[in-house]
């Protein structure tokens, strides 16, 4: 009996020795797999080229390709995590990205994290090149683009770029809900003017997000702005006036000088059977003035509105007068082979015969025309002509 219950004990310790054993080994392994498992993941985050190419990932599959995708997704965020301080995540990110949205292109979420990690950079904490920073912005281009494919009506949008009438494309039905959400070609004109400095780029894709019901109105006062920030001040000028006519169509005197102003446009830059000299430029001025109210502090947000006639005359106002200001800004160069400061040195110096007034003015301060040092052409700043 005694060497039964012996047995007995000298069994149960070597199965528990056992069970305590393969247990160790089992964490031990599986701890030695999952640090594996991370140098892995961070030789992908540190070596982006060993990640595997688009195709391979799309014929790798088998069926499930929006499982996929959640899988990258999820290593994605990760990945960023860990290496958020440094941003060495940006190494990696574009490829992931593409990976995911060739996948399932209507996965949202990736363009958006693409958006605000992608073109941005901050010099206390990234340490970037010139060249690595304009590859990332190339790269998000790349990335929005596709989702463009993924969400817009391409034929729409060849229509909206095609029509100049704003007002037709914010009233017939053939152009209207070009893309799912305005923000898509939205963000893309952002793209294009404030990291690529592609204002025309931009005026186009700002057309097309405002043919989407869900756009704000200032999406099409964007489309406009943006020809002018190119140096189109013609098609700025038009689009401007075009506005203005349909946004507040019962302002009988607003819409009628619009008009007005529309017929001298067009004698102006389509048929140039008038110049564009210092008569034309005091005489829209005085005409302006007398027509419509003066810029009032009191009234600012009022008369700033975009659902105001009266904005949109002022605005294509303000191409027309920039468009005369650059005509004595090419003749000061071309003689002097330096660039003027402002459009008073101009004034002051003989090349500008009249001084536009811009119609926002304040007590001590208001618009006034200044060279562009970064552009390389005129522009208008809140500023005074005196303390300049």
């Amino acid at each position: 009996m005694k060497n039964t219950k012996m047995h007995k004990i000298i069994s149960t310790l070597i199965i528990l020795f056992v069970l305590m054993w393969t247990l160790s080994a089992f964490y031990y392994i599986n701890g030695k797999n999952y640090n594996k498992r991370i140098e892995a993941k961070m030789t992908y985050v540190n070596h982006p080229e060993l990640l595997p190419e688009t195709d391979y990932v799309k014929y790798t599959t088998f069926g499930f390709k929006n499982l996929k995708a959640d899988l990258y997704w999820l290593e994605a965020i990760q990945y960023i995590w860990w290496n958020a301080i440094s941003s060495d995540y940006k190494k990696y990110l574009f490829k992931m990205l593409d990976n995911i949205t060739e996948l399932n292109p209507e996965f949202e979420k990736p363009y958006y994290i693409g958006l605000l990690l992608l073109p941005s950079y901050n010099e206390r904490y990234e340490k970037l090149s010139k060249e690595e920073i304009r590859e990332n912005i190339i790269q998000w281009e790349i990335l929005w683009l596709k989702w463009v494919e993924a969400y817009c009506d391409k034929d729409k949008m060849d229509l909206i770029l095609n029509q100049d009438d704003l007002s037709k494309i914010a009233s017939d039905a053939k152009y209207r809900n070009p893309c799912k959400s305005y923000t898509i070609p939205f963000y893309l004109a952002y793209l294009y003017y404030y990291y690529k400095f592609e204002p025309e780029t931009a005026a186009k894709y700002y057309k097309i997000a405002s043919a989407n019901d869900d756009a704000p109105g200032w999406a099409t006062t964007m489309a406009a702005i943006m020809q002018g920030k190119g140096w189109n001040r013609e098609k700025s000028f038009f689009m401007f006036l075009n506005i203005a006519k349909y946004t507040e169509p019962d302002n009988q005197v607003c819409t009628a000088y619009a008009n007005q102003l529309e017929l001298l446009g067009a004698d102006i830059y389509l048929k140039k059977s008038i110049p564009l000299d210092q008569n034309v430029i005091k005489q829209v001025e005085l005409t302006r003035n007398a027509n419509l109210w003066m810029f009032d502090e009191k009234m600012e947000e009022e008369i700033l509105s975009d659902t105001k006639c009266m904005n949109y005359v002022n605005k294509s106002i303000r191409e027309l007068n920039l468009s005369y200001i650059e005509s004595a800004e090419e003749k000061y160069f071309k003689d002097t082979q330096s660039h003027s400061s402002n459009a008073s040195e101009l004034y002051k110096k003989w090349y500008l015969k009249f001084l536009p007034t811009d119609f926002q003015q304040y007590e001590d301060h208001w618009i006034i025309y200044e060279f562009n040092k970064d552009t390389q052409n005129y522009d208008y700043i809140m500023w005074n002509y005196d303390e300049y």
